[in-house]
């Protein structure tokens, strides 16, 4: 977790259920009513830590724009507010990131939390239509065969391109292309558009431990291809995020196969379990199937922060993935 110490003021975000948390705060302390029109009011309500627990307005103007940041962290600090209801991790300005596969699972999910931390967006996929995501009208939304498109417009000015491009099912070929060559041709295309960093969607390295060579020797075949694709274009300013199981959503999905939020992330805590982690390491199938999967959520936000710098190298695996993706609370 960020500091709030290392963020600018304008980076702290107020919102409504923010102001609304503070104003209750301060009714218990103070005896007065908050209504809901006192919270939509352009002001915070902030309740002093002095003992004689006066209250004091400060305009939202001058919180975001003069109150230094490590002041505004004591005022937080107050009233117990925790720091990931009031701030976000944000891109600098004029940061441009272009999304391969923006209207996917994963994709859309990146797009929408690269929206939300300031960033220009540009989602390129083959029907190119706009992901159903808060945000999308800010989005550019291209419509691109990434296998055999001339991205060099779309690339240019890039400071990091995130591929979340993938297949699995049908032919071995069938995997191996569009796992392989698709992201082989984009990294080759980021590169010679001088993108510093490439973020790509891949597998953990557990999962082909335990089943390449029984079964989906394409899509491994194929994944193999595409990081070596990116270690050999960005040497140093590639990053592969590597997750086992995705789950996500609100539905049961057969191919490829996924299971919902809630039942995912009860999977993922008992997984998590010392018990279950011992049995694990044994690696082969079986490992596989005890080791704990990971949110569609997770995976995007440590995508997003690599593609802003916080984290380099492979992401690989459920705990590295969570722990990337703490990265911008």
């Amino acid at each position: 977790m960020i500091s709030i110490n290392s963020i600018t003021a304008s980076n702290i975000l107020p919102k409504v259920n923010v102001e609304e948390s503070v104003c209750r705060k301060a009714s218990r302390v103070t005896g007065a009513p908050c209504s809901r029109s006192a919270y939509h009011k352009r002001s915070l309500i902030i309740v002093s830590s002095s003992k004689k627990e006066e209250v004091a307005v400060v305009s939202r103007r001058t919180v975001l724009t003069v109150a230094p940041a490590a002041a505004l962290a004591a005022v937080i600090g107050s009233i117990g507010m925790p720091l990931e209801a009031s701030a976000l991790v944000m891109a600098k300005p004029g940061t441009k990131v272009v999304v391969l596969g923006g209207t996917g699972f994963v994709g859309s999910r990146v797009v929408e939390a690269l929206v939300a931390r300031g960033a220009e967006v540009v989602s390129v996929s083959k029907s190119g239509k706009p992901a159903a995501i808060k945000g999308a009208e800010k989005v550019t939304w291209q419509a691109a065969d990434v296998l055999t498109a001339d991205l060099s417009k779309t690339f240019a000015g890039a400071d990091a391109v995130i591929s979340c491009i993938g297949v699995i099912g049908g032919t071995d070929e069938y995997m191996q292309k569009g796992n392989g060559a698709v992201n082989t041709a984009a990294a080759e295309q980021a590169k010679a558009a001088n993108v510093p960093k490439f973020v790509y969607v891949s597998v953990a390295s557990i999962v082909p431990a335990a089943v390449d060579g029984i079964a989906l020797k394409g899509y491994f075949a194929g994944k193999r291809d595409a990081e070596a694709a990116v270690a050999a274009n960005f040497p140093s300013g590639g990053v592969v995020i590597g997750p086992s199981f995705i789950y996500g959503g609100d539905s049961f999905v057969v191919s490829p196969p996924r299971v919902p939020a809630g039942y995912g992330g009860a999977i993922e805590g008992l997984l998590s379990n010392g018990l279950f982690r011992f049995l694990s390491s044994v690696g082969g199938p079986v490992g596989l199937t005890l080791a704990p999967p990971v949110s569609v959520e997770a995976v995007a936000l440590s995508a997003v922060a690599a593609a802003l710098g916080l984290v380099n190298g492979k992401v690989d695996g459920t705990d590295a993935i969570n722990a990337a993706a703490k990265t911008l609370a």
